[in-house]
């Protein structure tokens, strides 16, 4: 397992989910939880720890990622909260849902119709017998 040490930034609850921002040092983690009846505050210090199997790896500029499952897909629509953006994807006549922070949404200027990159790791897919 990974820890970091961090300080709860900003702490936003919508729809049953948590979405926290976490400083450390110069950097800021993102944490989207389930509301579990734990009390955050801002100030709060508390480790950010998530498994080795969760870490993706990218060349510098960002181009190349370590993830197996790379797909492009059309935006065919959103639903966005104060904290949580729901976007769903058409890929090969089935929708795919993802859900994000608002605010990575409105950075990548995510709209209907547009085109973006999404990928699954490897470690994350499942299996289900028909």
């Amino acid at each position: 397992m990974n820890k970091i040490p961090c300080i709860v930034e900003n702490i936003l609850y919508d729809e049953g989910i948590i979405f926290i921002k976490l400083a450390f040092a110069n950097h800021f983690l993102s944490a989207m939880l389930l509301d579990g009846g734990h009390t955050f505050y801002k100030g709060l210090q508390l480790n950010a720890v998530f498994k080795e199997s969760e870490v993706m790896v990218c060349d510098p500029s960002y181009f190349k990622i370590s993830a197996r499952n790379r797909f492009v897909s059309k935006v065919l629509r959103t639903e966005v909260s104060c904290a949580i953006a729901r976007v769903i994807f058409e890929f090969e006549g089935r929708e795919i849902s993802s859900l994000i922070s608002a605010e990575a949404y409105k950075e990548l200027g995510i709209d209907i119709g547009k085109v973006f990159g999404w990928f699954v790791k490897s470690s994350e897919v499942m299996l289900e017998y028909d």
